[in-house]
């Protein structure tokens, strides 16, 4: 018949079929429909900006941060706040922030991976207001340049921190970290998968 869509029989995981279930009574959709929308949005996004995947990955992983009881604030606050504390308080401050970014570090590679993509779309979410260059090495190594326009030492030295635990989260091997006058970099191997 003219107009008909032809369709298909894909196997899919039993995983994937009890999961598309569960949400598709919470949502009071059926889930073949489910499936089927979920499967068109995603090939619509990927047809035309393959990046987007990449924005789907943080939006991910800032839900993720909310539930560790993360904020996400101005950088102009951020930057003023650092500039203000005592140094007893930024060190208390920089012990949160390492435990969250290690616990943040582990939930990604457990759900997404452990791909350099996936960790550069983690550094990110974290330090949203940095630009992140990924710079893959000839020994197997990446190398991630966090850069800012202008930043204090603080707020640098945040950034470092922020770097090295989330590596450690994702059990990434660091080979060195080097802090500049408005960029952090550091090398990591030991991802298991490529892009």
């Amino acid at each position: 018949m003219p107009g008909e869509q032809r369709r298909r029989f894909v196997p899919l995981p039993e995983s994937i079929i009890e999961e598309a279930v569960k949400v598709s009574e919470r949502v009071g959709v059926p889930y073949l429909v489910l499936i089927e929308k979920i499967l068109q949005a995603n090939l619509g996004i990927m047809k035309y900006k393959p990046t987007i995947l990449k924005a789907l990955l943080i939006a991910d992983a800032i839900d993720d941060l909310r539930r560790t009881g993360s904020a996400i604030l101005p950088w102009g606050f951020v930057k003023y706040f650092l500039d203000r504390i005592g140094e007893d308080e930024f060190i208390k401050l920089m012990g949160e922030v390492e435990k969250t970014c290690m616990w943040f570090g582990e939930v990604m590679r457990v759900k997404h991976g452990s791909s350099p993509g996936i960790f550069e779309a983690s550094l990110s979410a974290l330090i949203s207001s940095a630009f992140i260059d990924v710079l893959q090495e000839g020994d197997g190594s990446y190398r991630y340049v966090v850069s800012f326009m202008d930043q204090s030492q603080r707020a640098l030295r945040l950034a470092e921190g922020i770097a090295v635990s989330l590596a450690r989260g994702f059990h990434l091997n660091i080979i060195d970290v080097k802090r500049e006058d408005n960029t952090v970099s550091i090398r990591v191997t030991g991802f298991f998968e490529k892009e």
